[in-house]
């Protein structure tokens, strides 16, 4: 850091793990409505309605993430903050 300089503070997600690939979050999807199909078997719209409950939320994560990385690109310093942003801690 060059004198006189702030550090970059980034804000990390709370839940790394809803960054997948996107394999992983089909099978995620698979395994959340096979749960919900078991837990309601005589009430198949309740159960996709707990499924959707679900997705939705994990949809509402990745969109906040997306949207503080569009942040940080449209940054005067975005490339530090990119850096920053890829380095591991």
């Amino acid at each position: 850091m060059l004198s006189g300089e702030q550090p970059v503070e980034i804000v990390r997600p709370a839940n790394q793990t809803s960054v997948r690939p996107p394999v992983e979050v089909s099978v995620a999807d698979m395994v959340t409505l096979g749960l919900a199909l078991a837990a309601h078997p005589d009430d198949f719209p309740a159960a996709v309605k707990e499924y959707e409950c679900e997705m939705c939320e994990r949809t509402c994560i990745a969109g906040r993430q997306s949207a503080h990385v569009q942040e940080i690109l449209a940054s005067p310093d975005a490339s530090r903050k990119m850096l920053a942003f890829f380095q591991p801690g």
